[in-house]
């Protein structure tokens, strides 16, 4: 059995309302495309418009933390997001998973300030 010892490091396990998907239904249905505003370190806000798998990604980013590893490949839609929309996406890595005795794992979260300021419900 994976037991992690209890220390004073708040990343040492991953928060409790973290998803884990295991099929695209596990995330938020709606495709149609939604606007959001990204406010980045300086202040400044950007506005831009995501539909299909990047909206649903970001949806479920919104609502709270999203394991990294998943069959529906989350971590190729992270990168676009990233890369190509400027969302501010972290990953914390944690050790010892039970749910799937991986040695190593990682939990997605937004690290800035993202809403969604039209397109319906999530």
């Amino acid at each position: 059995m994976n037991k992690k010892a209890k220390t004073d490091n708040p990343t040492d396990y991953p928060p409790a309302n973290a998803l884990r998907v295991s099929k695209w239904s596990d995330m938020p249905a709606n495709t149609a495309p939604a606007r959001y505003e990204i406010i980045g370190e300086d202040g400044q806000a950007k506005t831009i418009t995501l539909a299909k798998g990047n909206r649903i990604i970001l949806d479920a980013l919104l609502e709270r933390p999203v394991y990294c590893a998943s069959p529906v490949r989350i971590s190729d839609r992270v990168c676009i997001l990233r890369r190509d929309y400027g969302v501010p996406i972290t990953k914390e890595m944690y050790s010892n998973d039970a749910a799937t005795d991986r040695a190593r794992f990682g939990v997605y979260s937004l690290s800035g300030t993202v809403r969604r300021i039209d397109g319906g419900a999530a």
